[in-house]
């Protein structure tokens, strides 16, 4: 979601706090212990998911019906279409969200077996943007659409017009440009705005390493989604203590780290936010080749994977490396029976992918749309009521998935993130739950309120300028 606040480039690729990239192997450090498990094997312990419609935490949202004639777009008397976005086409990270599409299917048959929403079936449109086609992708699900669910494009800003120009509402799966945080017809389950920034891991950063954050380096792609919502990083690590030192703005399609490496190097950074695409590797090695030792370095949760994790260990001189998150750990799924029936649930039916955040991410968007239309009825189903219904939904957290939210609205109505986040770090061996640094307030989360900054007329209208 730019997720933001709470990805992708921050939240995928550039700067957006998500990817496509597999999360094989994650391990939690529960009270000093850690508990090591890869998804694959925490999730084969599970039940069998039911067919009963009932999701842990959120109640009956699937079940038989009348379906019935319906003028409205996408909703036939026994189907309803659903576009989902995603740009795994694309030939820069090859696959990204990807795992929008698995997972949305997945729901799709889970919920169509308990007899879909009020008897209609969800019919999954896979809308492949691959990177630079978000407008015609938009314009192909505004012909037959009825709504967008779980997705996201990482340079989604010209889609937006699109898509409210002929009201094709959306529950996304994370929004990335500015002009798709304030976008009307649309609810974002991690209630992202523009005038807000997430302050509270970096703050947390700043407790451990002091002296480092004094010498900070950021950067983001230079795209209009991105470095929009990357500058609001930069915000909110500058009242973290962060002093910002260097800010590259690297193309998007970048074959060599070296001279940014370099240039962070150069500049003396000591804590390092990488101006990186989604894929840690290239620039891991970079670093190793450059004998660069920062203090350490943070990362969007888009890097929580095992390839993250496998590029830290074959470059065993970097240094600390930590990713944030504001999702359940898949490691222990197992302590939120949410997560748990996820897990259970792609096993079942997406037998063979990967499991990692991004089904949670696009998890939490299809419970609330499936609760909200199941809430509509079979005869008053339309965007306006789910829109509605969604917007008013109170204490959202998909069950456990995500980091709780106090109040859901529409995006266009000044939505408030949650503050609640937790910080991982990624070791040569796995994935550990880094209690100490998270300095946990409620379940494993942080939820101070001050995580959560307020920006500046001047610091927005900056933003908006890129």
């Amino acid at each position: 979601m730019e997720v933001g606040g709470s990805g992708m480039f921050c939240k995928g690729l550039l700067g957006l706090r998500k990817s496509a990239l597999p999360l094989a192997m994650v391990t939690m450090m529960i009270a000093g212990t850690y508990v090591a498990a890869s998804s694959t094997a925490a999730t084969a312990a599970t039940s069998a998911s039911s067919s009963s419609g009932v999701w842990p935490g959120v109640g009956k949202i699937c079940e038989p019906g009348p379906g019935g004639a319906s003028s409205v777009r996408g909703v036939g008397s026994k189907t309803i279409n659903i576009a989902v976005f995603n740009d795994a086409a694309n030939t820069i990270v090859p696959g990204l969200e990807v795992e929008f599409v698995q997972q949305a299917t997945a729901f799709a048959d889970w919920c169509n077996a308990a007899g879909g929403i009020n008897g209609r079936k969800i019919l999954i449109d896979n809308r492949d943007a691959a990177l630079f086609n978000a407008a015609q992708q938009a314009t192909a699900a505004c012909q037959s659409d009825f709504m967008a669910v779980g997705g996201g494009m990482a340079l989604d800003q010209p889609s937006v017009p699109i898509r409210e120009k002929c009201g094709l509402g959306q529950i996304t799966g994370y929004v990335v440009s500015n002009a798709s945080d304030l976008a009307t017809d649309q609810v974002d389950p991690s209630g992202i705005n523009t005038d807000t920034a997430f302050s509270g891991w970096f703050a947390a950063l700043a407790k451990a390493y002091p002296k480092a954050v004094k010498e900070a380096g950021m950067g983001a792609e230079d795209s209009p989604s991105i470095l929009q919502s990357e500058t609001k990083y930069e915000f909110g690590a500058e009242a973290a203590g962060w002093k910002v030192v260097d800010f590259p703005e690297p193309p998007t399609t970048v074959e060599n780290w070296a001279p940014y490496v370099e240039q962070y190097q150069q500049k003396g950074v000591e804590a390092l936010w990488p101006a990186d695409s989604g894929n840690f590797t290239p620039f891991a090695e970079a670093m190793t080749t450059a004998g660069y030792h920062p203090a350490f370095i943070a990362l969007g949760v888009q890097f929580a994977n095992s390839q993250t994790q496998q590029a830290v260990a074959a470059n065993p001189s970097l240094p600390p490396v930590y990713v944030e998150t504001s999702w359940w750990p898949l490691a222990q799924a197992s302590q939120n029976p949410s997560t748990e029936e996820l897990v259970t649930i792609m096993h079942k039916y997406a037998k063979g992918d990967t499991i990692d955040f991004d089904d949670e991410e696009g998890a939490e968007s299809w419970l609330l749309w499936a609760k909200a239309a199941s809430a509509c009825g079979a005869s008053h189903l339309t965007v306006t009521c789910v829109l509605n219904h969604a917007a008013a939904t109170k204490n959202w957290d998909a069950g456990g998935i995500e980091a709780p939210i106090a109040s859901l609205t529409l995006s266009n109505d000044n939505p408030q993130p949650s503050p609640c986040f937790a910080l991982l770090q990624l070791t040569t061996k796995a994935i550990v739950y880094d209690k100490k640094l998270t300095d946990p307030t409620q379940s494993i989360w942080n939820c101070n309120p001050k995580n959560i900054i307020q920006l500046t007329a001047a610091q927005q209208a900056q933003i908006n300028s890129l």
